[in-house]
């Protein structure tokens, strides 16, 4: 059976992006967004390129009857702005970037379109830096526009009073990572960072999950039918924790007198993180968190709680708790070459460097909550950005567009293994005879 091309356009602020789906999917709707404001004069033309245009994509692969649930699938995109002085044009004075999950579900596409739609919102409100209504988006940055003004101011003062060693380049970068993704559940991370001089740049933590049914933004009064019990219950089963403080991870994060500058007392305070946009789902269960300096000091980052599903059993509705599933599957790669044409299903592609290696990432069998990410390497392998997420894979391809060096690997997989853990593998080349093979994360180890 031919896959039909999807392709799914998020317009924010010059961003165009691909999204592709598997079996007999229908097209996502386009998010209409209100029109973005122009950057200020002080850009140059190359600045304010046409974006990319979206990818199409088009695979064929074949599609068995499966008595799973629909795939949910999400693809992060980044977005980069670098702006120069009005004066020569030389000195980058403000970087801007941001990532944005483009999602699909199949046999869903009301749902996808009405959280895709929540997305470009909060897209366009972290592009200009106004109010447009999205929850847990307090202390935003100023926009592209404003923090362009004020970079620019900055680089006028430091010209006039001929101080040019001061750090002359703005940041405003945001993230997004998911957390969980399932047939119930899609729960995602954003990081926004700002940096406008001094010693450090601030940072702030953002929470969004979405019913993939309805597609609706969950608050926390949907969790549970009694939604103040819910509450009461978060708020002492976190003190529970600070009290119990294993490992010392709350003595050495929590200080009283910090957290008393907005709230009574430290129980008070640590109540008041229950709200709107401090929390996600993760694999595991509840993440509950601070802002940086709301309980401890700077250094101190943010501070979480994690409360497994088996204490939120009995306390938020069932229809939040993950499924119960078992991985009986297995991931491999391949060479494009070596997968049969129209032998098995291509779930979606990922293309990481354009004109480049094509390779199938195999899964034989089921497996659960699979994720790609770009990772470096610094004493151990990090994540530095997620690039795919799927709720699951069952003998079906997942294509692939990247280059895989002859040194330390570049991208990561993870799937949910049989036992219920999150599995890592590198993507490398076999060095005997240089094929294309999986590794675990931790078997590599920096020599000299």
């Amino acid at each position: 059976m031919n896959m039909k091309k999807i392709t799914a356009l998020l317009l924010i602020a010059a961003l165009a992006l691909a999204l592709c789906g598997c079996g007999e999917l229908a097209n996502l709707k386009n998010v209409e967004l209100p029109p973005l404001p122009d950057a200020s004069d002080a850009q140059t033309p190359e600045e304010t390129a046409a974006p990319t245009p979206a990818q199409e994509i088009d695979t064929t692969g074949s599609k068995a009857v499966s008595d799973l649930p629909e795939h949910v699938i999400v693809s992060i995109s980044s977005q980069k702005e670098e702006h120069y002085d009005p004066q020569n044009g030389d000195t980058l004075i403000l970087t801007f970037s941001y990532e944005t999950p483009a999602v699909y579900i199949e046999g869903r596409d009301d749902a996808a379109a009405a959280i895709n739609e929540y997305i470009a919102t909060v897209d366009e409100t972290y592009y200009t830096g106004n109010d447009y209504g999205v929850s847990g988006e307090d202390g935003l940055p100023s926009g592209v526009n404003g923090m362009l003004e004020m970079a620019t101011d900055n680089y006028s003062y430091a010209v006039e009073n001929g101080q040019t060693d001061l750090p002359l380049e703005y940041v405003s970068s945001r993230t997004a990572k998911v957390a969980r993704i399932d047939s119930r559940v899609l729960s995602m991370v954003y990081n926004t960072y700002t940096f406008t001089g001094g010693a450090h740049g601030n940072y702030f933590d953002t929470g969004y999950t979405f019913d993939t049914e309805s597609g609706e933004y969950v608050t926390l009064d949907m969790l549970s039918s009694d939604s103040e019990a819910l509450a009461a219950f978060l708020a002492d089963y976190m003190m529970k924790l600070y009290k119990t403080d294993k490992d010392g991870y709350y003595s050495a994060r929590v200080v009283e007198d910090i957290a008393l500058t907005t709230q009574p007392d430290v129980e008070t305070a640590i109540a008041a993180l229950v709200r709107d946009g401090s929390w996600y789902f993760d694999e595991d269960g509840m993440v509950i968190f601070s802002t940086v300096d709301e309980l401890g000091p700077y250094a101190a980052g943010i501070v979480e709680f994690d409360i497994p599903y088996s204490d939120l059993n009995g306390h938020i509705d069932d229809k939040w708790l993950p499924a119960d599933v078992t991985s009986d599957g297995s991931l491999e790669l391949k060479a494009q070459s070596d997968v049969a044409d129209g032998s098995i299903e291509i779930i979606d592609k990922v293309t990481v460097d354009e004109n480049s290696e094509q390779l199938c990432l195999e899964a034989v069998g089921t497996v659960y909550d699979v994720r790609l990410s770009a990772v470096d390497y610094s004493d151990r392998f990090y994540e530095t950005a997620q690039l795919w997420a799927c709720s699951y894979m069952s003998d079906c391809v997942l294509q692939l567009e990247t280059l895989i060096p002859d040194g330390m690997p570049k991208l990561r997989v993870s799937y949910m293994d049989a036992s219920g853990q999150q599995k890592g593998l590198l993507l490398t080349q076999s060095g005997e005879d240089g094929s294309y093979i999986l590794i675990d994360d931790d078997s590599i180890e920096a020599v000299g």
